[in-house]
């Protein structure tokens, strides 16, 4: 089942109100030795599927067991679960946020793995920063959890009392201390446990560089389980590439192993729906210190943008809108318009958010809960279970129609302009386009230009950061590990087992080159890629199943 009508998915909090009625609202949900909570709300953006967290307050608390509700309603559009076929459906990853009203810092929410209330009809599954380790209420809690269909079905949902429960003792509160609360969502696809191939096989003509083969053969790889793997040409068991060392890029690497933390694909995942959008990104950095901004992003005068200048470039609305003085946190925005108004409606908030170095993508994935994928995982949630086709983009066929032009610039519906494109490359666009930018209710997965498992951008629009298998460092990274909600002081991610660089997949707008759009091409897969921004390089990120 394919759902098309779906495009950027935002972490998303209620509409501002004005102090007036923020006031009454504490007033209202104020009771005997509850911790205060002040609603605090970021402006809503309306997206096609657009995700929103709305009502929040806490309930139920528990002064003895130290524990409180937090409760809310979300929606989103265009959700699924089907047990056919794909066999999977959507999620929203939902993780609070909080912070005491005598302060600035924003701090993670420790959830407990059960005790959550369930609307009708939708399930709960708690994930926790190690998922191979029991849960541990302080050194292994729930980071954030995911609510999803508990039956068959498709369309809009619209789920009031969802109610998480919030070990706040945990976070050195007492019932004496006021706090402020956000919620937040991001919108995520899982991808089933089972076998698929790696590669599209030189034997069936293909033009990907530097592609997966089944060890001294042409033939593409099945990848059948989560075990250690051989990294060999000595027989068609172990797992090779068509690249030599010469070829930096995308080569395969040394011979050796690939240790069974690695994730490979074969075990269910969670990935995200879209690569992160601007507005994503924005609300990231406005929950963060200023020592912490500062790491996070390359601007420090006020009035600049992501890239540094004094306009937007390569389509990044990103602007730092004001600087307190002292220590005080800065404050950005979203003004690709660049018109003196931010976040107003073609600022661009949709857009996918590119001059993100891998370190910034480690940062947001801690404070968010997540992980980095694998570039296995990338293939796996691209081509699913089907035998690979040589040269195939992630819809499955080698059909690109690339935009020419940009309708609706930075809006909620900014659309191609040009009929029947699927894909965004070749320098055509100035940079990235809103993500999900050409499914609606009519388009089929190549007319939408998404993967079997509905993920989009795949092929185009932005590099995406992947570990690859060619690379003995990123052959080391341990997919149990996610973040815990907390990043360092100086911005950086405090996770164990995460190299710090990785290997680039899935083309992007600035490609002139074809083939680095083909689901097996590693045409940057083994150059790391550290600290430095580019115009065309965005991610997502991914999780493991809790077991």
């Amino acid at each position: 089942m394919y759902l098309w009508r779906i495009n950027c998915t935002l972490l998303s909090t209620k509409k501002q109100i004005n102090e007036k009625t923020k006031t009454m609202n504490i007033k209202k949900h104020i009771q005997k030795t509850l911790i205060l909570i002040a609603l605090t709300f970021s402006q809503t953006v309306f997206f096609a599927n657009n995700i929103q967290v709305s009502n929040v307050s806490l309930t139920g608390q528990n002064t003895t067991s130290k524990y409180t509700m937090v409760k809310f309603d979300i929606s989103w559009e265009n959700s699924w679960r089907t047990s056919s076929h794909e066999s999977n459906w959507d999620a929203a990853w939902i993780f609070v946020k909080f912070r005491r009203k005598t302060g600035r810092v924003w701090s993670h929410a420790s959830l407990n793995n059960d005790g959550h209330i369930a609307p009708d009809g939708t399930l709960i599954t708690p994930g926790f920063p190690v998922v191979n380790q029991p849960f541990n209420p302080e050194t292994n809690p729930a980071v954030g959890v995911f609510l999803y269909r508990k039956d068959n079905g498709q369309g809009d949902v619209n789920y009031t009392g969802v109610q998480l429960r919030w070990n706040y003792g945990i976070n050195d509160l007492d019932e004496r201390d006021s706090v402020e609360v956000s919620v937040f969502a991001i919108e995520m696809v899982y991808i089933p446990e089972g076998s698929f191939y790696v590669g599209d096989g030189v034997g069936s003509g293909s033009n990907s560089p530097g592609h997966f083969v089944a060890g001294n053969t042409t033939n593409p790889f099945k990848i059948e389980s989560e075990n250690e793997l051989t990294i060999g040409n000595e027989n068609d068991t172990q797992l090779w590439g068509t690249s030599t060392q010469l070829d930096a890029d995308n080569t395969i690497g040394p011979p050796g192993t690939l240790p069974a933390e690695f994730p490979k694909g074969f075990q269910s995942f969670y990935i995200m729906k879209y690569e992160l959008s601007q507005y994503m990104y924005k609300e990231f950095l406005n929950k963060l210190t200023q020592a912490q901004q500062t790491a996070r992003i390359p601007i420090s005068v006020e009035g600049r943008f992501m890239s540094n200048n004094n306009n937007p470039i390569y389509r990044n609305g990103i602007q730092l809108l004001s600087i307190p003085g002292g220590n005080r946190p800065r404050k950005y925005g979203n003004n690709l318009n660049n018109e003196g108004v931010e976040n107003d409606s073609a600022d661009g908030q949709h857009i996918a958010c590119n001059f993100l170095s891998f370190e910034d993508l480690m940062a947001f994935a801690d404070w968010s809960g997540l992980r980095p994928f694998t570039e296995l995982e990338y293939e796996k949630a691209c081509r699913g279970p089907l035998y690979p086709i040589a040269d195939e983009c992630a819809w499955r066929t080698t059909n690109m129609i690339w935009a020419t032009g940009i309708d609706k610039s930075g809006m909620k519906d900014e659309c191609a302009t040009n009929i029947g494109a699927n894909i965004v490359i070749n320098r055509t666009t100035g940079g990235p386009m809103r993500c999900g930018c050409f499914a609606n209710d009519t388009t089929n997965r190549e007319q939408a230009g998404a993967t079997y498992y509905g993920v989009m951008e795949m092929s185009g629009n932005l590099l995406e950061y992947a570990y690859s298998v060619g690379t003995e460092d990123n052959r080391c990274f341990n997919g149990n590990n996610h973040g815990d909600g907390k990043i360092e002081n100086n911005g950086k991610t405090n996770v164990i087992g995460w190299p710090d660089g990785a290997g680039l997949r899935g083309g992007g707008w600035y490609d002139y080159n074809i083939n680095s759009q083909q689901v097996s091409s590693r045409y940057r897969a083994s150059k790391v890629y550290k600290t430095g921004r580019d115009g065309s390089i965005g991610f997502r990120l991914a999780r493991t199943q809790q077991p």
